[in-house]
């Protein structure tokens, strides 16, 4: 089995950002996620990969740290999106979960979907994701946009930051602009 590395693109601080397609997506446990799993809740979107050994857990860290720091508000989720759907499986993003201590099975806030590598694809190149991936001995060298996005109750960005280092003043303050 080849190993994978994942290395990131780094930006920095809050951008702009188009709100974001419709899409119709599977989460790792078969339910259908689509745009409306926006309704009524506030959501965090990142593109990640389960098997990355940098960024992404970093990135699921920060959320986790959020979530706590928060008290886990019943009205924000987090929506987790593959960017290597042939090769996240429901094991690996189980595995991802728990190195993070997330019960996902028990705890629905917490997303992680799936789909056809052309639906992703779409979805990524709307949303200016950009994914390179290299071949090295042992495996591969993945890397990728980051960004992550907060979405309000009705399906709207209320902000956007391209960095695993948001400013957390910044995305408190869009997390609780969405929940009020």
């Amino acid at each position: 089995m080849k190993a994978l590395l994942a290395v990131t693109l780094v930006l920095t601080a809050q951008v702009a950002t188009p709100d974001l397609p419709t899409f119709e997506f599977e989460n790792y446990d078969g339910r259908v996620v689509t745009n409306a799993v926006f309704e009524g809740k506030t959501t965090i979107v990142v593109p990640t990969y389960a098997k990355c050994v940098f960024a992404c857990p970093l990135i699921t860290l920060r959320l986790t740290q959020l979530d706590e720091a928060l008290g886990a508000p019943a009205d924000l989720q987090y929506l987790h999106l593959s960017i290597q759907p042939e090769e996240d499986a429901a094991e690996e993003i189980l595995s991802h979960f728990g190195d993070h201590e997330i019960d996902a099975t028990n705890d629905l806030r917490w997303l992680f979907v799936n789909a056809p590598g052309n639906d992703i694809r779409r979805f990524l190149d709307h949303t200016g994701i950009e994914i390179e991936r290299t071949p090295v001995d042992g495996g591969d060298v993945i890397r990728h946009t980051i960004r992550v996005w907060v979405v309000g109750p009705d399906g709207q960005t209320v902000a956007a930051f391209d960095t695993y280092s948001w400013n957390d003043k910044e995305m408190r303050d869009a997390i609780h602009f969405s929940l009020d």
